[in-house]
Formats: structure tokens, C-alpha cells, sequence
């Protein structure tokens, strides 16, 4: 163990320095979720939702101002549409809870929800094509995630298969991504640039 400084030292310079460096982190934190809120604040963009099959429908969810408001129509043209079978809702939604988009951070490794910023949406939609996400497993379901203006196309451009079991550990944030991928637990068929462009767009710094 370090020798302790003298009191003069330590109350004169070493403390103070550390309840500055305090200060300094606690201002950068605050910046940076002040540019955070900023940013979801300015979202104007529309999320469409197409479950198909009995009991299902198009559903709509409108941003103005960072606020959601479901409704029967798109305020503005889609940036992200996510289609699924009927049957495959509710193993979604027992993977992903409430905020469905955290199935896209969990499959890029986010171990936290995503904000939709404006930049993120932007970024989102000019990935462009089509994805199929295929959870496999018990449990398991499929995704199919239109990004940018348009329907999804079927056959999807990119196919991203990962097992139930890894995905969770992603999600939890316990595996890597590229250790997953190199493991051979993320299975990437089609366009692969797409794929790490959505991540990318995921990642991005809010």
C-alpha cells in the first residue's frame, strides 16, 4: 500500500482535485444527456407496426416532439415498419416487453432500450432494405424489419438468425456481439454490410 500524504498535501491539493474531478464527470454526464433529450425532443417521424393474421392489424405510432401517440394513420412516411405473424406477437413481445425496438439493441449487443433520437431515426432509415430477424429456439419468433420508406420485400435483403439462449446473453449485455458472430451464434445470410450499417445506426451515439 502507497504511503499516505501529509495532511497539507492531501487537504490542500488531493482532495479538492478530487471533488473537481467530481464536478468535471457530473457536468459531462449532464451535457450529455441534455444533448440526448435535445435530440428526442426534435424526433417528428412515424414507427408502423403490421401483424398479420387474425387479431391483427396495421398499428401506427406517431413521435412529435419525442412524444408518442399511437394512431390509425402515419403523420409522416414510415422510417421503420416491423411485421410479424400474429403468431409470433407474443413471443416477441415476452423477449422484448414493452419497447419492441429493444429487440434491435439486444441483437446489437445494447443492453438498454433504445432512444430514438433524430439522428438515430435518420440514420435508421438510410440503412434502407429489408431485414429478416430470426430468434431460434423455444420461444423463438420471426421479424421482419422494413428500414426506410416502403414495405417489406420477401425475400428480405439480410437474414440475422440468433439462437434464443445468446440472444438473451446479449441483451443482458454478457456476450459481445463479434464474439457471438465469430461464434457462430449471429448468423448473417444476404447483404452483411447491411447488417452492420443497421448496428452502426443502433450504436450510434444519441
Amino acid at each position: 500500500m502507497s504511503e499516505a500524504p501529509d495532511p497539507k498535501t492531501f487537504f490542500g491539493e488531493r482532495f479538492p482535485a478530487q471533488m473537481n474531478r467530481a464536478l468535471a464527470e457530473q457536468e459531462q454526464a449532464t451535457a450529455a444527456a441534455q444533448r440526448t433529450l435535445d435530440g428526442m425532443r426534435a424526433v417528428a417521424a412515424t414507427l408502423r407496426f403490421v401483424v398479420t393474421g387474425a387479431g391483427g392489424g396495421t398499428f401506427y405510432v406517431n413521435l412529435a416532439e419525442g412524444r408518442s401517440t399511437a394512431s390509425d394513420a402515419p403523420a409522416h412516411p414510415p422510417f421503420l415498419t416491423l411485421s410479424l405473424d400474429r403468431s409470433h406477437y407474443e413471443p416477441l413481445w415476452r423477449e422484448a416487453g414493452d419497447n419492441v425496438l429493444g429487440f434491435l439493441g439486444g441483437i446489437s449487443g445494447m443492453a438498454a432500450p433504445i432512444k430514438l433520437t433524430q439522428f438515430r431515426v435518420n440514420q435508421i432509415a438510410e440503412v434502407g432494405g429489408t431485414l429478416l430477424f430470426e430468434l431460434t429456439g423455444a420461444g423463438g419468433f420471426a421479424l421482419y424489419a422494413r428500414l426506410g420508406e416502403g414495405d417489406p420485400s420477401n425475400p428480405a435483403d439480410t437474414t440475422i438468425r440468433v439462437d434464443t439462449v445468446a440472444y438473451r446473453e446479449l441483451r443482458a449485455g454478457r456476450l459481445e456481439p463479434q464474439d457471438a458472430f465469430m461464434a457462430g451464434k449471429i448468423q448473417v445470410e444476404g447483404d452483411m454490410q447491411r447488417a452492420m450499417q443497421l448496428a452502426l445506426a443502433v450504436l450510434s451515439p444519441d
